[in-house]
């Protein structure tokens, strides 16, 4: 009852590409429809097999998540559904449904919960699958929240915001799901220790910046070779230093880092 279609857009930050899931086969949930794509619509009209979707259901706005949506609800007649607060949301032509917290939609293959789940971006949530199937079989389908085969995803501003992001992981922690579905690389089987993994590696780039900013104030694009290395791919040098900003934002929220400027260093005391 969970198919998965992998969208043709390889990258160093989709890695084989974006995942769309449909969840449900007479009554289905579209999730993420990733890039407007036109071999990949195709696939999805073929897998809907004449079925429309209960809803088109976007985990956030970003563009290989949410470009093919238009096209879908055009073809299949579905509403669009996300939640508030994204940057420049879009409109999908009229079928845009907003959705939050409390939300539930209903598929042949059992009922998916809104999750609010911010960090990635501000409007990001996820969807628990409460299945049909029996107790344990709560699948949450994480958007960016996660990304598979790894232990870490992109944080960055002006979307990104750690201090949620790791709110988020307490979050998905307490539901205990039995699989995570992320949008980019496989299913995560062992949820609970990968989340585990997820958090310790935010607390280790966490004490690697508070390090590199021991040795001396510096701009977030003056420490990525301190904490990363010289070995990064020129490729992920701006979404590390994007990554950089979100920790010495969150730093400094938290009053453990001083911001002159641009130029950060750590607080006295």
């Amino acid at each position: 009852m969970i198919r998965t279609l992998l969208a043709p857009n390889p990258s160093p930050m989709t890695l084989d590409g974006t995942r769309t899931f449909l969840v449900g086969r007479e009554r289905p949930a579209v999730i993420d429809p990733g890039p407007a794509d036109p071999s990949h619509l195709d696939a999805l009209a073929a897998a809907l097999d004449g079925h429309p979707p209960v809803a088109i259901l976007l985990t956030h706005a970003h563009p290989d998540h949410a470009d093919a949506a238009p096209e879908l609800a055009r073809r299949t007649g579905a509403p669009v559904m996300m939640a508030r607060g994204a940057a420049g949301p879009r409109l999908f032509d009229g079928a845009l449904r907003w959705i939050g917290e409390r939300d539930r939609v209903e598929t042949d293959a059992g009922v998916l919960r809104v999750i609010q789940t911010p960090g990635h971006a501000p409007e990001h949530v996820a969807f628990l699958l409460d299945a049909n199937g029996g107790e344990g079989d709560r699948a949450l389908f994480a958007g960016d929240l996660f990304m598979g085969g790894a232990d870490t995803t992109l944080v960055a501003p002006p979307e990104g915001d750690l201090t949620e992001y790791l709110r988020s992981l307490d979050r998905v922690q307490a539901l205990n799901p039995s699989a995570i579905h992320p949008a980019h690389g496989p299913t995560i089987e062992d949820p609970l220790p990968a989340i585990h993994r997820y958090r310790a590696h935010r607390a280790e780039r966490i004490a690697q910046v508070e390090r590199a900013l021991a040795a001396g104030p510096a701009r977030p694009g003056e420490l990525i070779d301190r904490v990363y290395g010289a070995e990064l791919h020129p490729a992920l040098r701006g979404a590390a230093e994007g990554s950089l900003r979100a920790i010495l934002h969150h730093l400094r929220s938290s009053g453990r880092v001083r911001d002159d400027g641009g130029r950060f260093s750590l607080a006295a005391g």
